[in-house]
């Protein structure tokens, strides 16, 4: 799954219940408070923090509950400003001072997570239940994330899925995303993907846009239903035009295959752009993988690098493992086996099967490490164990040459 169950911290959060006024050439100083979230939500999709600061700076000064709170969030995740949380806490408590129930569940997460301040669920719990009472679906969702987690209190999934149907009756799409996750993965009931789909389009029909994305993989690969590649790239596009950055990607990845439509590397491209510019790191991995074939774009290895490298410092292990080739090859960067060992093994240890097969070419032919066709053989099976193919035939020509060793235990 793509997507943790715990409510977290984002400073880009839909604002469409204030509506999408006209703001045209009006001065700051004459906006409304309705305008100013409206023109700082538009500015955070801009990536444009520090006027997203400014406009939720003017909101507060007229009184915004929702701005003070969305200034304590932006401290919270770092974005648009220096992260500090005992700032983040400043503000959200004159957000909920002024009434603002989404600030007790963001002060409740702070608690769960231990952010700035000493980790307490029974804390985290207080704020949420408050939040409840002013009638936040969404607290009710993130009182059954901290018993599904059990973070700082018993991990409890009976109690997890009574909330999170608490939250889904009173229309929180966090809610029913959490169930069909539930039901998806049968943990706390018996595992039913049919239930799971049922949840998921519920969650999808009420603003959980991610819910779109995981409809899409059920299609893709036939959960609750027969495959349909057609289905899959409906319900990714529904996600991608929601801006959810994995709709994006796999969006992308549908028309880089051909999947449901007809192959267009060109709108892959397109799509994998989009959702790298919002962080996503398989898309910016494809994205150096498609610079260094030159696919769909000019071959550049250069660019594949720090695409490679952009997707390495998100944490994404495939990308580990190309870039550490890119280091074994010299392509785009100066030759280096250390690099490229430090990478593939760093991909390997998270399970990459094409990580494996690399570190046994490195030891099978002498590169960068002492040439052990035994060693080789090891890692070679590892990668069989993960599905790489080109692996067992490396692995059977050893084997073949009595080069293998014996298999360990």
């Amino acid at each position: 799954m793509k997507k943790v169950l715990l409510v977290v911290v984002s400073i880009c959060l839909c604002l469409a219940v204030f509506g999408t006024a006209a703001l045209g050439g009006t001065a700051a100083a004459e906006k409304t408070e309705e305008e100013l979230l409206q023109a700082a939500e538009d500015a955070c999709k801009a990536k444009d923090y520090a006027k997203m600061l400014e406009y939720y700076e003017q909101a507060a000064e007229q009184g915004s509950s929702e701005a003070l709170r969305q200034i304590g969030v932006s401290y919270v995740s770092g974005e648009g400003v220096e992260q500090n949380y005992e700032k983040a806490m400043e503000y959200l408590q004159k957000a909920v001072d002024l009434g603002a129930a989404k600030a007790l569940r963001n002060i409740g997460q702070m608690y769960q997570k231990g952010l700035g301040v000493e980790q307490s669920g029974e804390k985290a719990l207080e704020y949420y239940q408050k939040g409840v009472e002013l009638g936040d679906a969404e607290a009710l969702s993130a009182i059954g994330s901290l018993y599904f987690y059990g973070d700082g209190i018993e991990q409890d999934y009976a109690k997890a899925l009574e909330y999170w149907e608490k939250a889904a009756e009173m229309g929180s799409g966090q809610g029913y995303y959490s169930l069909g996750f539930m039901y998806g993965a049968g943990l706390g009931v018996e595992k039913s993907l049919e239930k799971a789909k049922e949840y998921y389009l519920l969650a999808a029909d009420h603003g959980d846009v991610m819910a779109w994305s995981v409809l899409g993989n059920m299609s893709l690969y036939g959960e609750a239903g027969e495959q349909d590649y057609g289905k899959a790239l409906e319900y990714y596009l529904k996600a991608a035009d929601a801006g959810d950055p994995n709709g994006m990607y796999d969006v992308g990845m549908m028309y880089y295959y051909g999947y449901g439509t007809e192959k267009d590397v060109g709108k892959a491209v397109e799509y994998y752009q989009k959702a790298a510019d919002q962080g996503n790191s398989y898309a910016l991995s494809a994205l150096g993988y498609l610079y260094e074939e030159g696919e769909g774009v000019e071959q550049d290895m250069e660019k594949a690098v720090a695409y490679y490298q952009k997707a390495v410092d998100l944490g994404n292990p495939y990308a580990m493992s190309e870039l550490g080739a890119m280091y074994a090859e010299g392509k785009g960067v100066a030759q280096d086996w250390g690099k490229a060992l430090e990478y593939v093994q760093q991909a390997a240890d998270l399970g990459v099967a094409e990580a494996y097969t690399f570190l046994g070419d490195f030891y099978s032919t002498g590169s960068g490490v002492a040439q052990d066709q035994e060693k080789a053989a090891e890692y070679y099976r590892k990668a069989v164990e993960l599905g790489d193919e080109k692996a067992a035939e490396k692995l059977k020509t050893l084997t073949e040459e009595g080069q293998a060793g014996e298999e360990k235990e």
